[in-house]
């Protein structure tokens, strides 16, 4: 037998009907292309996606090292300053 109890009220999940006033499915379908290549596709896919990881790296990378100088600049005119 398990007890299920909580400290506080949880209200019950809100259910969701929606219908759209529009929609024809036989209209709304696109039909499929018959010369769709799927290998093509995916190397397609697969070449986007590498350059865009790539592209981001090298961003990221860039700012970093920016953030860093940055960084350094100011720590070593707050030294120069505190000593002199």
């Amino acid at each position: 037998m398990i007890m299920n109890f909580t400290f506080y009220h949880r209200p019950a999940t809100r259910k969701f009907n929606y219908i759209p006033q529009f929609y024809v499915p036989e209209e709304n379908k696109i039909p499929k292309s018959s010369n769709f290549n799927t290998d093509e596709f995916a190397e397609r896919l697969h070449r986007n996606w590498n350059s865009k990881r790539q592209n981001k790296k090298k961003n990221t990378g860039n700012v970093k090292t920016i953030v860093w100088i940055v960084f350094i600049l100011v720590l070593l005119i707050y030294i120069y300053y505190k000593l002199f």
